[in-house]
């Protein structure tokens, strides 16, 4: 019996070595793939932390993009309204220059006309202060006449009296 207790305790002792040699070897095996999972977690992680800051810069050059874009499309239609105001005031400006170019050739026609007119009429002016002149001097003659022709009938008249 004793032999057999030997024995019994032997294996037993055996199974205990190999259970424990198992339970190391599978820890070992274990720790070995969980340390990999781990840093393969770890590498993981740190790709989705750059990747992370990586979208959140990207979203905030999108987003000043997007600002400067909204901008631009405000100053652009802002722009546009402008360039419409201008181009309508250009279009009333122009239609009232011709307007006033037309009005200035009639005007200039009839100032012209009337320059014709008054050059005519100051030739008529000056045609009529000759002859008003003319008829004067005959005027003034003729009164000089008929003073004379007085005292020519006063020298008659008294010469015929005495």
């Amino acid at each position: 019996m004793a032999y057999m207790k030997r024995n019994v305790n032997f294996g037993l002792f055996l199974l205990l070595a190999a259970s424990i040699i198992c339970i190391v070897g599978v820890s070992i095996y274990y720790q070995t793939t969980f340390k990999g999972l781990y840093l393969d977690y770890k590498e993981t992680i740190d790709k989705m932390d750059n990747l992370s800051s990586t979208l959140i810069n990207e979203r905030s050059r999108l987003n000043q993009t997007s600002y400067q874009l909204l901008v631009k499309e405000e100053r652009e239609e802002e722009l546009s309204t402008q360039y419409s105001g201008l181009k309508e005031e250009k279009d009333k400006v122009e239609a009232e220059k011709s307007n006033l170019q037309s009005q200035l050739s009639s005007k200039t026609a009839e100032l012209n006309q009337k320059k014709a007119e008054l050059a005519t009429t100051q030739k008529k002016l000056a045609a009529a202060q000759a002859d008003l002149l003319s008829t004067q001097y005959q005027l003034e003659d003729a009164n000089k006449e008929i003073i004379d022709l007085e005292r020519e009938l006063q020298l008659c008249n008294c010469t015929s009296e005495e």
